[in-house]
């Protein structure tokens, strides 16, 4: 419960941030579709983002739900949370982002759709990147622990012991 409580709330960060950061940065950062240098703009931000969705991926997978696969668990619940939210921010983007041109509403929608395909892609990656515990290896580690499962005989051994032993108390008679 807590861990899933965990994931929603940074899914929930994963959409207001940008959000926040369009709404208040996005007449400097938003290029039109056609304008000469939109590709470049576009590159940058979806780099930006990338490296965020980096970061939060190795937070969530190594510091706050140390297990294989978190990480992906967070991509999907952001990108389910981020694309829900950002339905209605599209359909009302002239109430959300009333300063934006036709064409800026435009170049929000592309960023968001590459931004969306990083979001259910990186975590996943990183999750995968990220090893587990390596566990100790070499002649210490072995004689330091026995294995209780070696010292114990098996029952076919057990039983032939003590039909060896039975016939070995049977023969000097």
């Amino acid at each position: 419960m807590r861990q899933g409580l965990i994931i929603a709330g940074l899914g929930l960060a994963v959409w207001a941030v940008p959000t926040l950061f369009f709404l208040l940065f996005g007449d400097w950062v938003l290029l039109e579709v056609g304008e000469a240098y939109f590709g470049t703009s576009l590159f940058l931000l979806e780099m930006l983002s990338f490296l965020l969705l980096i970061g939060l991926a190795l937070i969530v997978r190594l510091r706050l739900i140390k297990e294989r696969g978190s990480a992906a668990r967070f991509g999907y619940a952001a990108a389910v949370i981020g694309l829900l939210l950002n339905a209605f921010v599209v359909w009302h983007r002239d109430s959300v982002f009333s300063s934006f041109t036709e064409g800026q509403h435009h170049a929000y929608a592309v960023w968001m759709t590459f931004a969306y395909v990083l979001t259910l892609v990186v975590p996943v990656i990183v999750d995968r990147f990220v090893r587990e515990p390596a566990e100790a290896k070499g002649p210490l580690a072995t004689a330091a622990v026995p294995d209780p499962i070696a010292e114990e005989p098996l029952d076919s051994e057990a039983e032939g012991t003590s039909k060896e032993q039975d016939q070995g108390q049977q023969a000097p008679q």
